[in-house]
């Protein structure tokens, strides 16, 4: 405790008597004060332009990352989001009993109703092969008479 104590008054009691030196010293040597004035704007341009770079070059880098790990937490909770669905789909998931005694759930279910409707409907076409058949169609496009606004017929 002693130590600290006479340490303490020995900074304390030669701190002003230093600057106090180191003022006279400047006050003498530039009385005017220019060379006080370029320090200091040198010295806030100096920061200025070390706030800057940061600013233009690290900040992006920053923003950059922390894009990627708000993406990377987005994803992950999409991911525990469809595994969630997923786990609910089967948890509400109905089993069908077949006839044969065999039991089928909704997603082999609704593949067999889909592969049915399939087979239905390629089955309406023709079985023409190499042959096209086109019917005239008549729209208001087909032709460039047709597209144009027709003035009505004014009988006076």
């Amino acid at each position: 405790m002693k130590k600290t104590t006479i340490i303490a008054s020995m900074l304390a009691g030669t701190a002003p008597v230093a600057l106090a030196s180191n003022a006279d010293n400047f006050a003498q040597n530039d009385p005017i004060g220019w060379m006080m004035a370029i320090i200091s704007m040198s010295v806030v341009f100096t920061a200025l332009l070390v706030l800057f770079l940061c600013f233009k070059y690290i900040y992006p880098l920053f923003a950059l990352f922390g894009l990627k790990m708000m993406k990377s937490a987005h994803r992950k909770k999409q991911f525990e989001q469809i595994t969630d669905r997923r786990a609910q789909m089967h948890r509400n998931m109905k089993v069908v009993e077949k006839s044969s005694g065999k039991k089928v759930d909704d997603v082999s279910l609704a593949a067999a109703i889909g592969v049915a409707l399939f087979l239905h409907e390629d089955g309406m076409h023709d079985k023409e092969s190499n042959v096209l058949t086109l019917a005239p169609n008549n729209s208001s496009w087909t032709g460039a008479g047709n597209n144009q606004k027709r003035s009505p017929i004014r009988r006076f």
